[in-house]
């Protein structure tokens, strides 16, 4: 039986999320140097659940050091690789290995990482918070996807087979709706109440007045809430 290679440090799992992760999941099989491209994602993707969840809740907890050390491109790569398939990170979310305790925290520290990261860096770095840039932006674009890209969607939306997710994925779309000023944040959430509308439409319905009721807001993104009220989002 092979040995199981030790854990890479947080450090350095973070430093391969923000510069290497999603490129290396691109990475044509076969090319020169797959082989060390294979070394990694095993070595950075094949981690303990508990290790993992650890990393996922320490990062999400105290972001605001990313938008310092990175570009806004290397941070479009890293959410893309960090929510998506290709890292398949957050399947911790639903692993036994993991305590209850600690998938709840994971997913109520999304609310942290919109907050103290990402209304940091989108919308120009929040010097436009009014402009749409979730078509135009590679950061403001990943943002946006994160919803439909990611395990927290299907865990919000079902909440009778993820009881233990369901309320604080809520929590955490409320928390971004209330606190977030960039317009791109703000799209983010009401794409994911867009999609878990079908499942939830009274409970979308009632997140999405109250928030409309509380924040001024431009009225293409006030238009745009109101589609993602009747689930007309794509």
């Amino acid at each position: 039986m092979m040995e199981k290679h030790p854990a890479p440090s947080f450090d350095d799992w973070v430093e391969y999320c923000f510069t290497q992760g999603n490129a290396d999941f691109s990475f044509r099989y076969g090319s020169p140097g797959y082989e060390a491209v294979e070394k990694r994602i095993e070595k950075f993707c094949d981690l303990d659940p508990i290790v993992l969840a650890d990393y996922i809740a320490t990062l999400f907890g105290s972001p605001g050091f990313i938008a310092q050390r990175y570009s806004d491109e290397q941070i479009a790569e890293a959410t893309w690789f960090l929510f998506g398939v290709a890292s398949s990170y957050f399947s911790v979310l639903f692993s036994k290995a993991v305590p209850t305790e600690t998938r709840v925290r994971c997913m109520n520290l999304v609310a942290t990482l919109y907050t103290d990261l990402f209304d940091l860096v989108c919308g120009k770095r929040g010097t436009d918070p009014d402009i749409e840039y979730t078509n135009s932006l590679s950061v403001d674009i990943a943002v946006y996807m994160i919803w439909e890209v990611s395990l927290i969607g299907g865990a919000v939306m079902f909440p009778d087979r993820h009881a233990h997710l369901a309320e604080p994925g809520f929590g955490v779309l409320k928390t971004v709706l209330a606190k977030c000023r960039t317009s791109s944040c703000l799209m983010s959430a009401l794409h994911g109440l867009g999609h878990i509308q079908l499942e939830n439409p009274q409970r979308v319905e009632q997140i999405i007045d109250d928030f409309l009721s509380k924040r001024q807001i431009p009225m293409w993104l006030h238009k745009y809430a109101m589609r993602a009220r009747k689930g007309a989002v794509l």
